[in-house]
């Protein structure tokens, strides 16, 4: 799994950028567009508050919600342009947002300041982050089943012993899998009936896949 920053790496960051000469800030209002793939220049987006959702839009029409957006996340249109379908970023509520320009923030800042170097290693730390989520959404795209999306969730967020806790709504985690609530509890009512899990108060535990 990639590297997740804790939470001191993450202001110390955040303040870094904050006060680098190459970045703009930008504040979004509630259902503005953030990003698309059309814009050329490359740019990797902050968020220092609010949310946002990364849509995908195919030629029919139809859009799909890629990936829930927080404080705290990085997103970017670095391969936005790969796409055949439209891809862009919508805020959910007000939110503010730190632009960096990919190409600029590779150079040495004219300012030569100290934790430029820093500054680029975090930068593409939580980009590898960002990176592993957006394969994994995809991924989960292409499973045929809700059983299948089920066991694909499980697995990539169980401990050592084959167990996820669910720490969240199963009303967030059936929208994480673009199905209803009352179908996934159904879905995970039947794996465990054909003992392809086991559920104990708020942890589920993978026994055959």
């Amino acid at each position: 799994m990639a590297k997740t920053l804790d939470e001191n790496e993450l202001l110390e960051f955040k303040k870094n950028l904050t006060n680098c000469k190459n970045v703009k800030t930008k504040t979004f209002s509630n259902k503005e567009l953030i990003l698309s793939n059309y814009p050329i220049n490359k740019k990797i987006g902050f968020i220092t508050y609010g949310k946002a959702s990364i849509m995908k839009m195919d030629k029919d029409g139809n859009t799909t919600i890629m990936r829930e957006l927080k404080e705290n996340d990085i997103f970017s249109n670095l391969f936005f342009q790969e796409s055949e379908d439209e891809i862009y970023i919508i805020s959910n509520e007000e939110t503010k947002v730190i632009f960096i320009d990919y190409y600029t923030i590779l150079k040495n800042c004219n300012k030569a300041c100290p934790f430029h170097n820093k500054l680029i290693l975090t930068l593409f730390d939580l980009l590898v982050i960002d990176n592993k989520q957006q394969n994994e959404k995809i991924e989960l795209l292409s499973k045929r089943t809700v059983e299948e999306k089920i066991l694909f969730f499980l697995k990539q967020r169980m401990n050592e012993n084959k167990i996820f806790k669910v720490t969240t709504s199963y009303k967030a985690i059936a929208e994480y899998l673009f199905v209803d609530r009352s179908n996934l509890m159904r879905e995970l009512k039947r794996m465990e009936e054909k003992g392809l899990i086991e559920k104990h108060k708020n942890q589920i535990k993978i026994i055959k896949d």
